[in-house]
């Protein structure tokens, strides 16, 4: 059984091929100074390396084209793939979203039934919207001319404030505020935490025009 033999690599070919071509010149022209009788054989062997030359130049051009296209399909193939991770990417996100709105939306069913199965009752209802009436009142809009509506603050100003709930409660919406850092005590809880300790004896009179002479030297006194 015969072993195929692969073909070796163009680049050593190429080498090859050249270092042959150049030997066999440099004995041609030794022997064109010495008119040997090699010339033709010389010759011939130049042209069949020339040949040889030209063949493997052809087949090194095709594989730098057959290498440029497999570059270029290797470029394409890393776009394909990148846009098809992008694509797995809002896939994923588009699957997250999904779930949210299916988990949101069953909540929600399951609060429409509950209230088809379990609907609140009137009067507690009602008991709900007088309790809710002490502390809300109609929308300053709803009092408002079509007119007027447009050109109405969306805040309520001084008379309907004092108008409100906590106006009626007894509010004040006059005058200045305590003004101080935040946390600090005001200044009549510290005169109110201040405790003054007087100490009487009732043995004693207060004088006065008394007059205390003190003496540190104490021990000197009692050997007197």
């Amino acid at each position: 059984m015969t072993a195929t033999l692969t073909d070796p690599p163009i680049r050593t070919s190429l080498l090859l091929a050249l270092t042959t071509q150049g030997a066999l010149l440099n004995e041609l022209f030794a022997a064109l100074s010495s008119s040997s009788s090699d010339i033709p054989a010389l010759h011939a062997s130049l042209v069949q390396s020339s040949a040889q030359l030209d063949s493997l130049a052809a087949d090194a051009e095709e594989h730098q084209r057959a290498w440029a296209a497999l570059l270029a399909q290797k470029r394409e193939v890393e776009g394909l793939e990148m846009r098809v991770r992008g694509l797995l990417r809002e896939l994923e996100g588009g699957r997250v979203e999904l779930e949210t709105l299916v988990d949101e939306g069953r909540r929600v069913s399951k609060s429409i039934a509950l209230s088809e199965d379990d609907p609140v009752d009137v009067p507690v209802l009602l008991a709900h919207a007088h309790a809710l009436a002490r502390t809300t009142s109609a929308p300053v809009s709803s009092l408002l001319a079509p007119v007027d509506r447009a050109h109405a603050t969306p805040w309520p100003n001084e008379t309907q404030m004092r108008q409100g709930l906590l106006w009626q409660l007894g509010g004040s919406m006059s005058g200045m505020g305590d003004v101080g850092a935040i946390g600090e005590d005001r200044e009549e809880e510290k005169q109110g935490e201040r405790v003054e300790v007087v100490h009487e004896e009732q043995l004693r009179r207060y004088n006065p025009e008394a007059v205390f002479k003190l003496d540190f030297n104490s021990d000197d006194s009692d050997d007197e």
